[in-house]
């Protein structure tokens, strides 16, 4: 687990994991395709833009699923404010990956039909390949990010993630045993609530946590010294003050909040950070089923099985709508065995398992509806680039 790769130097910028393994496999998916499309004599601009339109849907549709699959954690953010920006982070993960899936099955065929108006069974079938290669590369994003996490497992291949992560906190508020924390890396909330302190408190420098405790003490002396003023100040002052008191409160309240799960727990137990940090490193999950790579390995392996059908396909629109049959299968086996996603489907099955069943059923009708189309796609015409025009044509619906 690496949630963060490294810092960029001077803008001191961290660069996500997930986030980078998004892009990595954003462009080789796309560079794929376009090679694929080349060699077929298709138009890889088309590609290109095509990648853009899955790109944005793709995030927005894994966004808006995993907000709407869990929106109680975004409901009791606060104001409508905090609700927003907890909605538009994707830095951490948080991201479902048939509400993209869905959303670019929309968006991707349209875009093909409307604007550039070409074969989209052929397109279609040149993108399936790279869609699974990005799954695949993604899933190593959700690996560095801990989330999309297995069961307990004593294999010997499981995999533990450190104190903080989204495993080791699930673990421990399901009382596993064997999980259970010392209450040095627990910070009591009000009301008396226990939650382990924050990966990103245990992230902070040393120098962090002295600006943090100094923004903290100069927001309470500024506090005090203005309740000294009102104190003294006559009716026509009050007013003023009494306002200006209260944005004095709301920068105390901010400044106390900040990463206030390890400063807290340092301040009551009397620990520095280094000790609570090597408390922590001492307390890693419980060995789980490393989800993530099942998940790569499966949709690597799908990716190379659409790539070589590609090349023997009898029918434009075979290689997509096997992707479609194909891939929800592995996705329900491995559903069986993650233990973050709940079962809220009919008592019985994840929103992914219940998703996966339409997907396979329009993977098989569309196999079979194939069968009574043309080979070939009518709109299937090998592009010309432009400087290469003026030369013969080139014979229509000729691509493989």
């Amino acid at each position: 687990m690496k949630p963060v790769i490294f810092t960029i130097p001077f803008i001191n910028k961290d660069v996500p994991g997930y986030g980078l393994m998004l892009m990595i496999a954003f462009l080789l998916a796309i560079w794929w395709a376009a090679r694929r499309a080349a060699r077929s004599k298709a138009n890889p601009d088309v590609i290109l833009n095509c990648g853009f339109v899955a790109l944005v849907a793709g995030v927005v549709g894994c966004r808006a699923m995993y907000v709407w699959h869990y929106w109680d954690q975004f409901r009791g953010l606060g104001s409508p404010l905090n609700v927003f920006l907890g909605i538009v982070d994707i830095t951490r993960g948080g991201l479902e990956f048939y509400g993209g899936f869905i959303l670019s099955l929309i968006a991707v065929p349209a875009w093909l039909v409307l604007w550039e108006r070409v074969s989209l069974r052929w397109y279609l079938d040149i993108i399936a390949p790279s869609a699974m290669l990005g799954l695949a590369i993604g899933r190593i994003g959700c690996l560095l990010n801990g989330c999309c996490y297995g069961g307990t497992c004593e294999l010997p291949w499981s995999i533990r993630f450190p104190f903080g992560s989204p495993a080791s906190a699930e673990q421990w508020q399901r009382k596993e045993a064997g999980a259970a924390l010392p209450q040095e890396l627990l910070h009591e909330y009000p009301l008396g609530i226990y939650m382990p302190i924050s990966r990103e408190s245990l992230a902070l420098s040393d120098a962090q946590i002295s600006e943090e405790n100094a923004k903290e003490r100069a927001a309470q002396a500024a506090l005090t010294e203005l309740d000294r003023k009102l104190a003294n100040a006559d009716a026509s002052q009050k007013p003023a003050l009494q306002q200006q008191r209260q944005k004095l409160k709301q920068e105390l309240a901010a400044a106390s909040a900040g990463h206030n799960d390890l400063r807290g727990n340092m301040e009551r137990y009397g620990l520095s950070a280094a000790q609570i940090r090597a408390l922590a490193a001492r307390h890693e999950s419980l060995p789980v089923h490393p989800t993530q790579i099942y998940s790569t390995i499966t949709a690597g392996l799908i990716a190379w099985l659409l790539s070589s059908l590609y090349w023997r396909r009898t029918r434009d629109g075979q290689v997509f709508f096997t992707m479609l049959a194909v891939e929800p299968f592995t996705r329900v086996l491995i559903e069986l065995i993650r233990a973050d996603n709940p079962i809220d489907q009919f008592g019985r099955l994840t929103i992914s398992q219940f998703l996966a069943i339409p997907m396979v059923l329009l993977g098989v009708i569309g196999l079979l509806v194939l069968r009574r189309m043309s080979a070939r796609s009518p709109r299937a015409v090998e592009w010309v680039p432009p400087e290469e025009r003026g030369a013969p044509a080139v014979k229509a619906g000729a691509a493989t």
